[in-house]
């Protein structure tokens, strides 16, 4: 904001630097300067009438004449020879031809009478009104540029407003909050950005819910036919099938299990979305539900799972939603592992980290960040040979979010995948 300030009041500045220098360039090169003229038929009227007096009067009352003009007008005089070093040609030839020279504004040189030297009238600047006059240019020039200062000031502060409001309305949509628009108040929009933001977070969640009903309503409609082909492949083991026959009807019993699996992950994860729907929180030892787990993934693999405890203790958390995504972790990596597991459960600066590590072949480093992502598929080995859906870690991740936790992924110490469910809930020691 400071360096938007900065920039606004210094665009002004120079705005109003060039405006002034083609004023001057516009009066002073382009027309006459009519101040100068006035100004030089004023001293010449003064002239005119020092030269009658010194022919009537004689050239000592003249000089009389004009030291009391410049006293009493609060200026200086000097007088110069035809012959001073300070009188360039330009200015002997304009005497010579005018018997007035103008220098500066109240600055001239002048002769008269017998002309036998040049005077050189110019302001007295010890004298208290030139002091004035100065600083009265100097104050002006100051208001002038505290005007604009407060001006950019009071613009910015209220560009900053309306920018403050449109970027908490950005932060609340980019969190899921799709029900937010922006303000199009008179005193809150500017132009027509926060219009067109509406226009698009209507467009974004129209998307956004029809692919949840989408998904929602193809995880549903699917359950029915896929409970009739298994209805129909019962009957069909009844009716008396040969060895090769069985065989088949096996594998497409597989299959079907696998397909509802994959509808229940469906209908899982559009559950997730809804974020209206509140955690269940409790506060059980961690050791209550995670070797329960354990136990229960040990019968539904040949694997060795190992678990470490570094820390137990009570932890705020959804027990079921947890329980949940450890197990699609340690699922995962049973596709993965070549012979072990390991889990290890400890407690980092007030929040609890689950850290699950396999010694498969890993996840490539610029694939982690997509991962998480629904029906995401690693380009390797690793899920080409393995299968999966693609729904479990995306699962995982929504669990986490809705914990305000986060997934972090990277390497075991045996080569393999390393996930870390870090839990930011206040934990409580025995």
């Amino acid at each position: 904001m400071k360096r938007l300030y900065c920039e606004f009041f210094i665009g002004v500045a120079v705005l109003f630097f060039l405006s002034i220098v083609s004023y001057i360039y516009v009066t002073q090169e382009l027309t006459p300067d009519y101040e100068e003229v006035i100004e030089f038929n004023q001293v010449h009227s003064v002239v005119n009438i020092l030269d009658e007096v010194a022919n009537s009067l004689g050239q000592s009352r003249a000089n009389e004449l004009l030291a009391k003009y410049v006293e009493e007008n609060q200026l200086s005089l000097i007088a110069y020879s035809w012959e001073s070093p300070e009188l360039i040609g330009e200015i002997i030839d304009e005497l010579q031809a005018h018997q007035i020279y103008l220098e500066d504004t109240y600055s001239y040189f002048v002769v008269y009478g017998e002309e036998n030297q040049v005077y050189k009238i110019f302001p007295d600047l010890s004298k208290p009104i030139w002091q004035k006059l100065d600083f009265d240019e100097t104050l002006l020039w100051i208001f002038f540029y505290a005007g604009f200062a407060i001006y950019s000031a009071l613009m910015l502060i209220i560009l900053s407003r309306r920018f403050r409001g449109l970027e908490q309305t950005t932060l609340a949509l980019a969190e899921g909050d799709f029900a937010v628009r922006a303000s199009e108040k008179p005193g809150d929009r500017l132009g027509s950005l926060n219009s067109s933001f509406n226009q698009m977070a209507d467009k974004i969640s129209a998307l956004i819910t029809s692919h949840k009903q989408l998904t929602n309503a193809v995880a549903h409609e699917l359950r029915t036919p896929v409970f009739r082909v298994q209805c129909q492949l019962e009957m069909l083991e009844d009716s008396g099938l040969s060895a090769e026959q069985l065989h088949y009807v096996a594998g497409i019993h597989d299959d079907m299990a696998e397909l509802e699996q994959l509808i229940e992950e469906l209908l899982y994860f559009a559950k997730m979305e809804r974020a209206a729907i509140p955690l269940n929180l409790s506060s059980p030892y961690v050791s209550d539900w995670l070797d329960k787990l354990v136990s229960k993934c040990r019968q539904d693999t040949d694997l060795t799972i190992n678990i470490d405890y570094q820390t137990d203790e009570t932890a705020a958390v959804d027990v079921y939603q947890l329980t949940r995504a450890v197990s699609n972790i340690v699922r995962n990596a049973s596709r993965y592992a070549e012979q072990c597991i390991d889990l290890r459960v400890f407690r980092h600066e007030q929040t609890l980290h689950i850290q699950i590590d396999d010694d498969g072949i890993g996840i490539p480093q610029d694939e982690r960040e997509r991962i998480l992502e629904p029906f995401y598929r690693v380009g390797t080995a690793r899920d080409r040979e393995s299968g999966g859906h693609g729904l479990g870690l995306a699962i995982v991740a929504q669990i986490m979010a809705r914990h305000q936790g986060k997934v972090e992924i990277g390497a075991s110490d045996t080569g393999g995948a390393r996930f870390t469910l870090i839990v930011p809930q206040a934990l409580a020691t025995d």
